[in-house]
């Protein structure tokens, strides 16, 4: 385990206990560390366990057996007010806050540290400050939080998790609302919060794409309760992510970092285009999404090459019945379609 670990657990079994003593287990024998200034995604299918196990790492849900570790001392050992000052939890909702302003929601954050009538110092009106500027939202300072968009929201929330002067934040599907632009906006501002104020983060998402580019740990839990840990790309060249959310009619491909829907096998082609170029790479993707795979110069079915000058970009498609230059992607498909069962 490493020495910079603010959370960690040893031999932990989460799930649950009954009036009768009855236990259900959803996962055992869990043995985890976060260090700080890194970012670590939570993920699995859904009744996995996810929201248990963070329950339980927050000292929200006891655990059945085994121990948590905060900051390497049990958190159980923590009061309310000491643990508001060394964890925040950000929680999935929709936020329901009539006509505070961001600021207002900010400054929540520095309850663990005020008196008993809450007044704010002007220490305390930096650090708000600070935390909104820190997430890009110092120009919302002033806005009611019901006027915002989802996006603008989550900024508020994860400025005012940062408030507290945490070790650790704690997320539970901070992207749950937002479209894909500021899910990944939320992911660029949680990696920049970890490492300029070195804060440990534990988040945990279905946006599984998005995850294996921006964490640096990935936690897998699956069905049966069994978590893997490791960084993204061991991960997926360990196959973990195809047996993990094994779904019929769903595959996991390795070689893009992302699920995709199988296709019906149209043909082969081969590809002649600037090495690296973005023309190159969506044009392979398209021709793998309409059902070609790529083979050697002999075998192929089609043959594509894409040229490029300084007017205009063209797909020159060669095939057993003919030839075909086209202007766009949507083009060279179409007559590819034309021409379906002729290729082989």
């Amino acid at each position: 385990m490493s020495d910079a670990a603010i959370l960690s657990c040893s031999g932990l079994t989460i799930g649950y206990r009954n009036q009768k003593t009855i236990v259900k287990e959803v996962a055992t024998d869990l043995n985890l560390h976060l260090d700080r200034g890194e970012v670590v995604c939570l993920i699995g299918p859904n009744g996995s366990g996810k929201s248990t196990l963070i329950r339980t790492l927050t000292g929200i849900q006891p655990p059945l057996d085994g121990e948590v570790r905060l900051c390497n001392r049990r958190i159980e050992e923590y009061g309310p007010e000491e643990r508001a000052t060394t964890l925040s939890v950000v929680l999935t909702g929709q936020i329901q806050a009539g006509y505070l302003t961001a600021f207002d929601i900010v400054a929540l954050g520095r309850f663990p540290y005020t008196n008993w009538a809450g007044k704010l110092t002007e220490s305390d009106r930096a650090i708000v400050y600070s935390a909104l500027a820190s997430v890009g939202a110092a120009d919302l300072s002033g806005r009611f939080i019901h006027e915002m968009s989802d996006g603008e929201r989550q900024k508020v929330m994860i400025a005012r998790a940062l408030a507290q002067e945490p070790e650790l934040m704690v997320l539970d599907e901070p992207t749950a609302f937002l479209d894909l632009p500021h899910k990944i906006e939320t992911m660029r501002i949680l990696r920049q919060v970890a490492r300029k104020n070195k804060k440990a983060i534990l988040l945990s998402t279905h946006d599984l794409n998005t995850a294996i580019r921006c964490a640096d740990q990935l936690w897998i839990i699956d069905r049966e309760g069994t978590l893997v840990a490791g960084t993204p790309e061991d991960l997926v060249l360990s196959g973990i992510f195809g047996s993990a959310f094994a779904i019929e009619g769903v595959c996991f491909d390795t070689r893009r970092g992302e699920f995709s829907i199988p296709v019906d096998h149209r043909g082969t082609f081969t590809l002649t285009a600037p090495e690296e170029s973005v023309e190159r790479i969506w044009t392979l993707y398209a021709l793998e999404r309409i059902g070609y795979a790529p083979a050697g110069e002999a075998e192929a079915g089609i043959h594509v090459m894409v040229t490029k000058d300084s007017l205009r970009t063209r797909w020159h498609v060669r095939h057993s019945c003919g030839e075909r230059e086209c202007g766009s992607i949507r083009e060279l498909i179409e007559w590819l379609s034309t021409t379906e069962g002729d290729e082989n």
